[in-house]
């Protein structure tokens, strides 16, 4: 019997994967394969694809945009906690994401679950959220509403758990789980193209709002889409057959590295020293595979943040405070010397706005580990110095 369902899983995983395949393959489809998927409802369309079955009816409400808002922020204070939004601006601002000292990154996040959009999974409460307007009878929204069900279908089955994941975890597997719903859409905007022969207005303005976004949020915003990250890994795993559809939904990436093409089993958490008595411990996040070729990009070139995105082996970093201010310990772990001695040239480079108050920043590198010292005095840097030298010794 245990061979039997072995089988079984097997060919359930081959048919998800060949009919997702199909899905993407960029030919055009026969006029009686068209024919007939046409004549599924969208949920049932949606399940065929994926191979699953809705575990509960979808539920899908109309709202006004301050509900959809709200819904939203109630969100993302549940992910990062309160406060968190803005403790994480401030870390990556003092690592080198200067845009984020002008706009909040609370402010970009809900722009970018909501602008540009005609409905949204709240994931807290597993429905779907559409716009007042919305008519799946026009061929917009008939396309959107089928990669709101793939996203709802992928969520009954392998939630992405709101608050217990670490930012670059949940990054990843939002990533992947919205690669799955876009290819949906970008096939059946292919099998009506002539709706679609010119860009329409919402892709208009979701552009507009990528451009317009912090590149921290626009590197999670571009994940999806047709040259983004998460999408290439999808699609290549598929058309290679490397992995199945099932094995994607069951065991999705835990980092962006993985997203990236890196082999996770390479990554070592990386540890930071206690903070002393006298400093309170704001935030500690990791920064990820995917944020660091960010960065690299943003201060160096395309090709060296892609080189060295693969060559890291895990990060930490540290928000915290005391009497004279907030200040930023990261830990950054690479394959080799050479790679650390390189990142550390690069993010040497300060940027720093004009005006701003002086800080005292450092990067220090040893063997295959970057350190990355930016505090608002100078005695605070000096302790935090001498804490990694005993950290090391020990």
């Amino acid at each position: 019997m245990k061979g039997a369902s072995t089988l079984i899983s097997l060919l359930v995983a081959a048919i998800a994967g060949g009919l997702l395949l199909v899905l993407l393959r960029p030919d055009t489809p026969s006029k009686e394969a068209s024919r007939e998927q046409s004549d599924l409802s969208a949920e049932s369309y949606v399940e065929e694809t994926l191979g699953l079955r809705f575990k509960a009816a979808p539920e899908v409400r109309r709202v006004p945009m301050d509900i959809w808002l709200d819904r939203v922020r109630e969100n993302l204070a549940a992910q990062f906690g309160p406060g968190g939004l803005a403790r994480r601006s401030r870390a990556l601002e003092l690592m080198g994401f200067h845009e984020f000292s002008r706009q909040p990154m609370e402010k970009g996040l809900t722009a970018l679950l909501s602008i540009g959009l005609r409905g949204w999974l709240d994931e807290r409460e597993g429905d779907l959220l559409i716009a007042n307007d919305f008519d799946e009878d026009q061929d917009e929204d008939r396309v959107i509403l089928h990669g709101l069900l793939a996203r709802l279908l992928l969520h009954q089955h392998a939630p992405v758990i709101i608050g217990r994941l670490s930012d670059d975890e949940w990054f990843a597997q939002s990533g992947l789980y919205s690669a799955i719903a876009e290819s949906i859409k970008a096939k059946l905007r292919e099998e009506s193209r002539e709706s679609f022969s010119l860009p329409t207005a919402l892709i208009t303005e979701r552009e507009s709002l990528l451009a317009s976004l912090p590149i921290y949020l626009a590197a999670l915003g571009e994940l999806p889409q047709e040259q983004g990250m998460g999408r290439i890994f999808l699609e290549t795993r598929l058309r290679t057959r490397s992995r199945t559809l099932q094995d994607l939904i069951e065991d999705p990436p835990r980092s962006t590295f993985e997203l990236l093409g890196g082999d996770p089993s390479s990554i070592v958490p990386v540890t930071l020293p206690p903070p002393l008595p006298s400093q309170a411990n704001q935030l500690e996040e990791s920064l990820g595979s995917l944020q660091i070729q960010t960065l690299i990009e943003w201060m160096e070139s395309y090709e060296q943040a892609q080189a060295l995105a693969l060559l890291w082996r895990g990060d930490r970093y540290r928000l915290f405070a005391n009497a004279s201010g907030d200040h930023l310990l990261w830990i950054c772990r690479w394959e080799t010397e050479a790679a650390a001695a390189r990142a550390s040239e690069i993010l040497s480079r300060r940027n720093d706005s004009p005006g701003m108050p002086e800080r005292h920043f450092t990067v220090l590198t040893r063997e295959k580990t970057t350190i990355m010292i930016n505090c608002a005095d100078s005695q605070t840097l000096d302790t935090t110095r001498e804490l990694m030298r005993e950290s090391r010794a020990r």
